[in-house]
This record gives structure tokens, sequence and C-alpha cells, in this order.
């Protein structure tokens, strides 16, 4: 056998057995020991927040418990101590840059099932895990989706998540310069060198207005769309905000996350930091629970500003709670911005 998954995703076996072969990926405590036997051979240790995001970003998948450890050790073998900003130059060339076969299987696979995948990276929908579904038994075998604590589906590995998102990004709709063009960084930064959040969104809810969605929904041969709106959204902001972090020469890190439904990124200008996620507008519970999420995310990384960009479609009635507004929910400043489009028209 030289291809255990597609004999599991075949509907026979070549083998009489009673039992399936499980080979489970690494815990947190094992990949720690891992580390550590790295640090007890040599004088060079990991930062513990180091340790963190290799376990965050892989899950423990052994490949790439060892790829990330071996590109840092590698790569700065002169360093006593490897930190965060090393591991970030990491996750930057494994996300953008290394060519992983290990992964090419992985996107192929996401390709033949998108709007699922799609609709498990852009939405917050509970969809029950039930392996006899096909969609679902392709991604599960392929190491794309597993069941989580409450029975539904969950992506297994942040690092697919993240390399599943570029991969679906529409980079060639040159939406970009369009935006860049007409930033002009004066208008966007205090003389003290903080961002103006409310030009900043103005000025999106109005590119919003001239340019839709459309550009950022991919096609079939047929000339159908095959995006869901909701990527299209995320898509949208996110092309937005990159462009204008880059003019206004800010930073910007995605964070690994393995919940759904989140877009989560981490801003950097000036002397401030503070976390942004995007939603699409489904109920109430759900838009007020995720304002306690953005709290508790923030309130994880220490940081003490959230902003909550909510993309709202204007065929829903919305309850009165549901307004722009500055809230602080656990010790953290929330900022919330309803993003109104016109589904119609709009996509």
């Amino acid at each position: 056998v030289s291809n255990i998954t597609g004999i599991i995703g075949d509907n026979a076996s070549p083998f009489n057995i009673a039992d399936n072969l499980f080979v489970p990926y690494f815990t947190e405590k094992e990949v720690y020991e891992l580390l550590a036997q790295h640090e007890a051979e040599s004088t060079q240790k990991f930062n513990e927040d180091v340790k963190q995001k290799i376990f965050q970003i892989t899950a423990g998948q052994p490949g790439l418990v060892n790829g990330f450890a071996q590109e840092l050790i590698t790569r700065y073998k002169d360093r006593k101590t490897l930190e965060v900003k090393d591991y970030l130059e990491v996750e930057h060339w494994y996300l953008n840059v290394a060519i992983d076969k290990n992964f090419s299987n992985i996107l192929n696979k996401a390709k033949e099932e998108r709007p699922f995948v799609e609709r498990l990276l852009f939405t917050e929908d509970k969809i029950p895990f039930k392996i006899d579904r096909d969609s679902i038994k392709l991604l599960y075998i392929n190491g794309i989706i597993k069941e989580d604590e409450d029975k539904n589906i969950t992506f297994w590995v942040p690092f697919y998540k993240k390399r599943l998102f570029n991969a679906f990004y529409p980079y060639t709709n040159g939406e970009k310069n369009k935006i860049t063009s007409e930033i002009y960084s004066p208008e966007y930064l205090t003389q003290q060198g903080e961002l103006r959040l409310e030009k900043l969104i103005k000025t999106y809810k109005d590119y919003v207005k001239r340019r839709s969605f459309k550009a950022f929904m991919s096609k079939n041969s047929d000339g159908s769309f095959n995006t869901l709106k909701e990527s299209a959204c995320i898509y949208s902001f996110e092309t937005f905000i990159f462009a204008a972090m880059e003019e206004l020469q800010g930073k910007i890190y995605r964070e690994a996350n393995t919940g759904l439904g989140r877009c989560d990124m981490i801003i950097n200008i000036g002397k401030a930091e503070f976390l942004i996620e995007t939603k699409v507008y489904r109920s109430f519970s759900l838009f007020d629970n995720g304002k306690k999420q953005v709290a508790s995310y923030c309130k994880s990384l220490s940081l003490n500003k959230g902003l909550y960009i909510v993309f709202c479609p204007n065929s829903v009635r919305y309850p009165e709670p549901v307004k722009e507004q500055t809230e602080v929910i656990q010790d953290v400043d929330i900022i919330t911005y309803l993003i109104q489009y016109d589904e119609d028209k709009d996509f």
C-alpha cells in the first residue's frame, strides 16, 4: 500500500482487517518534550511563546512540528534563544514561500469541495460531523477537518486553514492598487502617529459602495460564481486593510486560531497594537457572543483593544442593540463597526 488515504477513501479494503490504524498527532506535552531534546543537546533554547506557537499552528501534526523546528534551528543556528520574531519569519516562509508537498494534496482535495470549505472558513455554521457524508469523509481522511468536542466539524490544523485562506484569495483583481491610490497617509494618522479608525472604516464603507464585492468572487468556466458571499466580504476587507496598512507603514499578523468563521488579524501601527475580527451577521446571539469572544481573545494576547467588523445585509431587520459603539468588555475596549450592504446590488 503506497497511499493509505487512497485506501480509506475507497469502498473496499485490500486487507481483511478488524481495525483502522490511527497514527496520533503529538500532544502539547510531546511537542514540548521534542523541543526540549534539542535544548538539552545544544546551547540553543526556544522561547516559551515560540513553543506554544509551534503547537498552535501545527496542532501537533508531526511533520509540521519537525518542519517548523528544523527551519528555525537551521535558519538561526547562531541564536542562543529563538524568539517570536524568528518564529514569525519562519511562519511567513511556510505560508507564502515554501513548496509543501503535503499541503499541495490538501489544496487539491479542498478545491474539490470549495463551497463547503469556504462555508467552514467564513461562516459560523455548526455542522454536525457525520463521516458518511462524502464531503466530510474526503476532507477528514486528508487531514483537513475533524470532529470537535461538541460533535461538530472543525479545522484540524490551523496551518492548513491559513494556507487555504490564501489559496482561495482572488489575487489578480487589481483592487489593491485602486485602494492604495486613494490612501493619503496624513489623513489617517494623528500628529502622535495614532491611527484614525473612524476615518479608515468610513473610507472602506465608501469603497464598498463604489466597488461592491463582485471583484472578490471567483467564477467557474461557465461564468457562474463559485464563491460564497461571506468569503467575498472577508476578502474585500482583507484586501483593503492590507493595502491601507502597507501605505501607512503598519504591520499585520494573522493569528493561528482553530475556530470557524474567524478572520483574526493583529494590527501593529505606531506604538499601538490591536486585533480585528470580521464576521457576517447571522443572528443577534452570534453577534453578541462574538463581542465576548473578541474580548477574551484580546485578553489572552494581552491586547487592550479589539475591532469587531460585522457585515450586515440590508434585508435583515436588526434589533436595537446591533449598532456601532465602543464598549468595555472584560477590561478590553471593543469597537463595533457595521458594514451595510445590499445582497442583490453588491453581489
